[in-house]
C-alpha cells in the first residue's frame, strides 16, 4: 500500500506537469482542486500536533527529562542548521549559479504578496517573546507553530504535575492522536488529484520558458540537496551507529509524498510510526518531529544560502566575507520565526535580500521556479526529522528501547521511570 501512494503520487506530480505545459489556461483553471488539497492539509495538521505533542511531553513522565529533551533538541537543531547553512554557502561560491546569466531576459513574478509578509520576519528579541502566546486559541486560529509548540509543552509538563488526576486527559489525547492521524489517511487518498492539479497549475501559469534559463539554479539546488542526503546524512548515520540503507529504505516512499505534496506534514503519523518501530521511542519522536516543522528543515535552510549568492551573482554584486557570515547569522534566526507565513521560504528570502543590499528583484526572478525546488528540499526536511529524532534518542540513551504504556507520572518523584 504504501509503495503504491507514493507511485500513484509520483505519476500523478509528471502528469500534472504535462497538463499544464500542454493544457495551460486548463491547468490554471484547476488549481482551486490543488488549493483545496492544501487547505486539507493544513486543517488537519493542527490536531496532529497538539495532541502528539500532549501525549509525548506527558508520557515522558518526569518535569527534568522534558526540559533535558528540549534542550538536546534545541542544540542539535541550531548545530545541524549551521552546518547546513556553511555547507550550502560553499557550494554556491564553488558553483556559482547565477554567473553570467542575463536578468533582463528572465521573466519575473509577482511578489507583492512576500512583501506584505516580510515584517513578519522577526529579529532575535522579538522571535523569543513571540514563542510565549498571550491566547493559544488565538494562535491556534493564526497556525503560529512556535507559540502551539510552547503552550503545549508548558501545558504538558502542568499535566506531569497533576500526578494521577491528569490520567483521564491524557488518554483523550491519545484518542484525538489516533483520530488525527487517522485523518491524514483519510485526507492523503486524494493526495494524488492534489498533487496533479497543483503542478498543472504552476506549470499553467510560469511555463518552461521559465524554467530553462534556471536550470543552473535548479540543478546546483538539486546538487546540493544530494550530497546532504547521500553524503551529510550517512556520516551523520555513522556516527549514530545504524545503518543508512536501512534509513532510504525506511523514508524512500514518504520523501517522495512530501515531495509531491510540497509539504512535510503529511507524513509525520507515517514518519512518528516508523521511526517508533526503527528504534526511536514516541516519547521522542511526539516531541521532537512537532518541535523540528518550524525549526528543523534542512532542505529549506540549505536551499537559502543557495538563492542568496544566486541574486548576487545574478546582479553581479560583490559578497564579502562578512557580508555572508551576516547572512548566515539572519537565517538561523528568520528561518525560525515565519514558520506560519504562505511560502515562508520566500519571505525570508527576500527579507534577507532586503537585509544585505540584493535587490528585491531577485526574488521576482526565482518564484516561479521555487515548486520545483520545494519538491526536492522538502523530501530532505523529511529524512531530516529521522536524524534529528535518531540523535536525541542516541543522546538520552533511549535507542532501541520500547516506550511503556502512557501514563502521568508525579512530579514528587526523583526519576521517572525507564522509557
Amino acid at each position: 500500500m504504501r509503495v503504491r501512494m507514493a507511485l500513484y503520487i509520483l505519476i500523478a506530480t509528471v502528469l500534472g506537469g504535462l497538463f499544464g505545459h500542454f493544457f495551460p489556461e486548463a491547468g490554471v483553471a484547476i488549481k482551486p482542486v490543488g488549493d483545496a488539497f492544501i487547505r486539507l492539509i493544513k486543517m488537519v495538521v493542527l490536531p496532529v500536533i497538539v495532541s502528539t505533542l500532549l501525549v509525548g511531553v506527558a508520557g515522558i513522565g518526569d518535569i527534568k527529562r522534558v526540559g533535558r529533551i528540549g534542550i538536546k533538541t534545541i542544540i542539535w537543531f541550531e548545530f545541524f542548521t549551521t552546518i547546513i547553512l556553511i555547507l550550502g554557502l560553499v557550494i554556491a561560491n564553488v558553483l556559482k549559479p547565477g554567473a553570467g546569466l542575463d536578468a533582463s531576459h528572465l521573466p519575473k513574478a509577482d511578489i507583492t504578496g512576500l512583501e506584505s509578509n516580510t515584517g513578519k520576519v522577526m529579529d532575535g528579541t522579538s522571535l523569543l517573546l513571540n514563542i510565549i502566546p498571550t491566547n493559544f486559541v488565538d494562535a491556534m486560529a493564526r497556525g503560529d507553530m512556535l507559540a502551539i509548540i510552547f503552550f503545549c509543552v508548558m501545558f504538558g509538563i502542568a499535566l506531569v504535575g497533576l500526578g494521577e488526576r491528569g490520567r483521564p486527559f491524557v488518554s483523550l489525547m491519545e484518542i484525538v492522536s489516533q483520530a488525527s492521524f487517522r485523518l491524514v489517511n483519510l485526507v492523503m487518498t486524494v493526495a494524488p488529484i492534489g498533487v496533479f492539479a497543483l503542478m498543472a497549475a504552476t506549470i499553467g501559469t510560469y511555463g518552461v520558458q521559465l524554467v530553462i534559463p534556471l536550470l543552473r539554479l535548479i540543478g546546483t539546488a538539486y546538487v546540493a540537496l544530494a550530497i546532504v542526503v547521500f553524503v551529510v546524512f550517512p556520516i551523520v548515520a555513522w556516527f549514530l551507529r545504524i545503518r543508512i540503507i536501512e534509513v532510504y529504505k525506511m523514508v524512500w516512499d514518504l520523501m517522495i509524498i512530501g515531495a509531491s505534496t510540497g509539504s512535510t506534514e503529511t507524513v509525520v503519523p507515517q514518519l512518528m510510526d516508523r521511526l517508533e518501530r526503527f528504534g526511536a521511542p514516541k516519547s521522542i519522536t511526539s516531541f521532537v518531529i512537532p518541535a523540528g516543522l518550524p525549526l528543523n528543515s534542512d532542505g529549506t535552510t540549505l536551499y537559502l544560502t543557495i538563492a542568496a549568492p544566486f541574486i548576487a551573482q545574478l546582479f553581479g554584486i560583490h559578497m564579502t566575507f562578512w557580508h555572508q557570515v551576516m547572512m548566515i547569522l539572519f537565517f538561523i534566526v528568520t528561518s525560525k520565526g515565519v514558520a506560519a507565513v504562505p511560502s515562508s521560504s520566500m519571505v525570508i528570502l527576500l527579507a534577507t535580500a532586503t537585509a544585505v543590499g540584493l535587490p528585491a528583484e531577485g526574488v521576482a526572478l526565482i518564484l516561479g521556479v521555487d515548486r520545483v525546488i520545494d519538491m526536492a528540499r522538502t523530501a530532505v526536511n523529511v529524512m531530516g526529522h529521522v536524524f534529528s529524532s535518531t540523535v536525541v534518542a542516541r543522546w538520552e540513551g533511549v535507542f532501541g528501547q520500547k516506550d511503556p504504556e502512557v501514563t502521568v507520572q508525579s512530579s514528587t518523584r526523583e526519576e521517572a521511570e525507564p522509557v
